[in-house]
């Protein structure tokens, strides 16, 4: 694992070359915050009169792909002749603009892209962001407004994130230009896990009680927007449904720990307009969220990453499965902080969130029920009728799982079908077009079934040539499934690449056209190379560059 340094395009710290180190680079990445990075360069750097402050932008890299891009703010110049330096990462772009007064009304998803635009339209192309992915939902349309000038990153996280959740996550495309996402799990489970008596060093486990609550006033919709004839901002209470009390209170909890109201701020939500809904949701938040005692894990791990390259590297933002016996027995966390000594990575620390189970986990049962239940058809025959009532309980009873990009991919005979109706040899052409959450897949798919009958057994051989094109929101992949190699066009630049789509960058990829370029790592020409009236052609025992008649 290789961590490299850039000030615009001067190198500031590469481990290959004695010229260009630095002292003491330290990356700090926190949950919805911007992440610092700090570090001295002394007055003989080759790149140390380049860094200036709000100007030059900072870049760390991991292997050769950006993880931190962001400013510096501020430095600080000993006597020795060096200077130290503090960069914010790019979040803090968001801190630059004004949100002026607004009305709102829309989902999630859009009020998020409604304000980055805000953004984008105030500042300059350095401070701007590309809109990503918004995976937090609420029950309704949201509505929001608001006659202050806040600015746009208090208005994210106060209206956004406090209220509804779900992490600001930035990615980088592949010109290396920020993709602001907020999503309300994150994408991807390490495959690395942390386990005592092998990559765990040190450990200590948190439990906070200071956003633990054992009453609230829960709070909905404006009454304004309820009923026009109220003028006042007043809002929406139980107080209707509860006795006339608008407020909740956790006896049990109470009688252990006191009463402890919540902030205003964590019980209002502005999508509910009638107080049943509201008590229902005071009383969940209150049992699950609010007397619930915060639970972090701080820890220094070994990054297996550094000492096998098959080892996935942690990753911030991943989900970590941790093991530590009576401790810590096994939960999956959210890799909420890391603290990266760039030029000695083995001493990462990192620090664990609260202890979650992932949508995976939870649907697990479902998904193996679902199977269950289809797998149980008389095999002899199937109708259609019993695989629509199949179908039908399932997609009713497990939504949660087509939102979260779970595809189930169902086919029913038109016809009443058993296993005597089968010819010999069957040949058949099949095209689906698949819409799941983010994606539209169109599969085409050539079967040959080979089916013989002995002694009421059958015995099928199936030879499938699978072909598909598949629309995701980053762009567009085309493949076949006995090739390896796949081609994707994103915006302005086409990869062929294998592996996996999502990770494809110029870095990994095989070759790519870009701005009318084709970058290719290795090129083998056969019989010659020709630049306009010009030709590289090979004779005998040498290579002649010479002009075409």
């Amino acid at each position: 694992m290789i961590y490299t340094m850039y000030s615009d395009s001067a190198i500031l710290y590469d481990p290959k070359f004695p010229r260009y180190l630095v002292i003491d680079p330290i990356l700090d990445l926190s949950v919805n915050e911007p992440g610092l990075l700090t570090f001295s360069v002394p007055d003989t750097h080759p790149a140390a009169s380049r860094i200036r402050k709000l100007v030059s932008v900072v870049k760390v890299y991991r292997d050769g792909r950006v993880i931190f891009r962001g400013r510096v703010i501020k430095d600080e110049r000993n006597l020795s002749g060096q200077t130290k330096y503090t960069a914010e990462g790019c979040l803090a772009y968001l801190i630059d603009s004004m949100c002026d007064p607004y009305e709102f009304t829309g989902t999630p998803a859009e009020f998020f892209a409604f304000l980055i635009n805000r953004h984008n339209a105030s500042v300059s192309v350095n401070q701007q962001f590309l809109i990503g992915n918004c995976t937090v939902t609420a029950d309704s349309e949201i509505e929001s407004h608001s006659v202050l000038y806040d600015s746009t990153w208090q208005v994210l996280k106060e209206r956004l994130v406090k209220r509804y959740g779900g992490y600001l996550y930035v990615t980088y495309n592949y010109l290396e230009k920020p993709v602001l996402n907020w999503l309300a799990y994150p994408p991807d489970t390490s495959t690395q896990t942390i386990q005592f008596g092998e990559n765990l060093i040190d450990i200590a486990v948190t439990k906070d009680a200071d956003e633990t609550y054992t009453a609230c006033v829960p709070l909905g919709a404006r009454m304004s927007s309820i009923d026009p004839a109220y003028e006042s901002d007043a809002r929406l209470t139980v107080a209707d449904v509860n006795d006339g009390d608008p407020h909740l209170i956790d006896s049990a909890n109470a009688a252990i720990y006191g009463t402890i109201y919540a902030p205003m701020s964590l019980t209002t939500w502005d999508t509910i307009k009638t107080p049943t809904n509201l008590l229902q949701k005071g009383l969940a938040w209150l049992a699950s969220s609010g007397a619930r005692l915060k639970e972090t894990i701080s820890l220094t791990a070994v990054d297996l990453h550094s000492l096998d390259a098959d080892v996935e590297c942690f990753q911030f933002l991943d989900r970590v499965i941790v093991t530590c016996g009576d401790i810590c027995p096994q939960a999956e966390f959210v890799l909420t902080k890391m603290t990266i000594p760039l030029q000695d990575p083995a001493n990462m620390r990192i620090t664990l969130g609260d202890s979650r189970i992932s949508l995976v986990t939870e649907n697990t049962g479902k998904i193996a029920d679902a199977v269950g239940r289809i797998e149980s058809i008389e095999a002899d025959y199937v109708t259609n009728s019993e695989a629509t009532e199949i179908v039908q309980h399932e997609i009713t009873n497990n939504t949660s799982i087509l939102q979260s990009a779970q595809q189930i991919l169902l086919s029913a005979l038109e016809d009443y079908v058993t296993t005597s109706d089968f010819n010999a040899l069957q040949s058949s052409i099949e095209t689906t077009l698949s819409v799941m959450a983010g994606t539209i897949e169109a599969n085409f798919t050539e079967t040959t079934s080979d089916i013989s009958t002995l002694n009421g057994d059958v015995s099928q051989q199936f030879e499938v040539i699978r072909g598909f094109i598949r629309m995701i929101a980053s762009g567009i992949v085309i493949g076949k499934s006995t090739s390896q190699i796949k081609l994707k066009l994103e915006n302005d630049i086409l990869y062929f690449f294998t592996g996996d789509e999502d990770s494809v960058s110029t870095e990994n990829a095989i070759a790519y056209f870009s701005s009318g370029k084709l970058y290719v790592n290795t090129v083998q020409i056969l019989t010659g190379m020709r630049i306009g009236p010009f030709a590289w052609m090979p004779e005998s025992d040498n290579l002649n560059f010479k002009l075409l008649e």
